[in-house]
């Protein structure tokens, strides 16, 4: 694993131009182009607002109001990590061309999936804090000080999203069904992740409570939520999961990943 993470700094100049192109190639044609990154969490928010204000408003037992920020704060870092991880899985089998050259570190394309995704994640974060703001002069007692915190809990965040990108990669080279696999584990996991709901609304169920706390993506959700809608610091327990789960993630996928080099090139 510290070959992987050698690699990417020494190619950092690299990463820093294959993920640029793979956000120009992604907007390539689009009138809008880099204004849909705003664009699509503003029509989510709104949305979103309108559901859960007029159409349907949730049960407030566990502290969700108002529901549309609670939402967002949790959905859109899960966004990022879910399609890091899957864009990441085909990353080497779609570059299977630059793999060949020996020279050309295999470990930078899943992690310009990771990059890009956290460049749309930045860009979508505006839009959450001024709705934030906007709450809070409505007289809701949301966001505050802890947004400060919000740096910290990304770069922990980063090595756990990285991690997960590498090691499905290098899985998926060998076996394809991993990325369908992968799919349907991240939905499971999404309705496992208190996103759409708080652990306080659970806490009646202790078999539930326990499996939506034992999620390894529950603690990053969780200090989202704090940072973002509670406006609050996450509790010290918090940032050391947060460390820990990373800590995992980023040994078993970079660790995997290079386990698996000497054979990517051969079966991609």
């Amino acid at each position: 694993m510290f070959r992987v993470a050698y690699q990417l700094f020494r190619f950092r100049g690299l990463l820093a131009t294959l993920t640029s192109r793979e956000l120009k190639a992604r907007y390539r044609g689009s009138g809008l182009g880099f204004l849909w990154s705003l664009v699509n969490p503003l029509l989510l928010l709104a949305v979103y607002t309108f559901v859960f204000s007029v159409v349907f408003k949730p049960d407030d037992r566990g502290g969700m109001t108002p529901y549309a920020l609670f939402l967002v704060s949790g959905l859109f870092p899960w966004i990022w990590t879910s399609a890091s991880a899957l864009e990441g899985s085909m990353s080497l089998i779609a570059n299977s061309g630059l793999i060949r050259k020996a020279v050309f570190p295999a470990e930078l394309l899943p992690m310009v999936s990771v990059l890009s995704n956290l460049v749309h994640f930045l860009f979508a974060l505006p839009i959450v804090i001024a709705a934030i703001l906007t709450g809070r002069i409505l007289g809701y007692p949301v966001g505050g000080l802890s947004i400060v915190a919000l740096p910290a809990v990304i770069l922990l965040h980063l090595p756990m999203a990285a991690g997960l990108a590498l090691g499905v990669a290098a899985l998926t080279v060998h076996f394809k069904d991993v990325r369908d696999l992968l799919a349907n584990l991240l939905t499971l996991l999404f309705f496992l992740t208190p996103i759409l709901f708080s652990l306080d609304s659970i806490r009646g169920h202790i078999l539930v409570w326990w499996a939506v706390r034992l999620d390894p993506f529950t603690p990053f959700i969780l200090a989202y939520q704090d940072v973002l809608f509670r406006g609050r610091f996450p509790d010290p327990l918090l940032w050391v999961q947060m460390a820990l789960v990373s800590l995992v993630f980023w040994a078993f996928g970079a660790g995997l990943f290079e386990r698996l080099r000497e054979t990517l090139v051969e079966v991609a």
